[in-house]
């Protein structure tokens, strides 16, 4: 994500000429419409950038997409700016101006990791995925019963578990995807969020309990789930 015109489109030309798959976006604004619903390896992010700065947006980017490789490309190269960016999810913290190569080797390296993650929790013996959550209309489906609606914050936390290391989040991952103040709050608030979701995913042939709750920690997610 760059704001810069002329500098965004060198960035995705030369990651397309790479063969990578690249959207070239200029704010956090645009990203949110934009890849609603759709998988994502690596997030290449400026910090100063209109509105909402890259730091803010790498931690929602973190706790939505705990996966993906998160590159921050940007000019401020003081060490409190770095130590910033790596305590606000980054993965690698590169300052301009980055040779084409680097940025390439860069985005290659975050790929590959996220293969090697997906790969070992496939080997973990987490249940093959059967229900299919389609992000943008917010439905759940499960061949051969009707699909179940879920509302936006039920879908969003749906997709987040069924994306996170191990499909578990702690509290405060799930306070941050939701958007309230674990201050403010009371646990027991998730807990009325969860045993809703958890009820809907039963409805659809999902495996007892759905989700577990992890004791002092959080939620884990006990099916498997295709987010499309």
């Amino acid at each position: 994500m760059e704001d810069h015109p002329t500098l965004r489109q060198l960035l995705v030309d030369t990651l397309r000429d790479e063969g990578h798959e690249v959207v070239g976006l200029g704010s956090a604004e645009e990203l949110d419409e934009r890849t609603l619903g759709l998988p994502v390896d690596v997030f290449l992010l400026d910090l100063n950038l209109p509105g909402e700065d890259g730091l803010s947006l790498a931690t929602r980017l973190r706790a939505v997409y705990p996966l993906a490789g998160i590159v921050m490309v940007t000019a401020r190269s003081e060490l409190q700016d770095k130590l910033a960016g790596y305590a606000r999810g980054a993965d690698l913290y590169l300052t301009k101006p980055v040779e084409p190569a680097e940025l390439c080797a860069a985005v290659a390296a975050m790929g590959q990791r996220r293969v090697r993650m997906e790969r070992t929790f496939a080997a973990s013996g987490t249940p093959s995925a059967h229900l299919v959550l389609h992000r943008a209309s917010g439905m759940l489906r499960q061949p051969g019963r009707e699909p179940i609606h879920l509302t936006v914050s039920e879908a969003t936390l749906l997709a987040a578990l069924a994306l996170a290391p191990g499909r578990s989040l702690a509290y405060w991952q799930i306070a941050e995807i939701l958007g309230l103040d674990l201050e403010i709050y009371a646990k027991s608030s998730l807990e009325v969020r969860l045993v809703r979701l958890r009820k809907k995913l039963l409805t659809l042939g999902a495996p007892s309990p759905g989700i577990e709750a992890l004791r002092q920690e959080g939620y884990r997610l006990c099916t498997g789930v295709d987010i499309v």
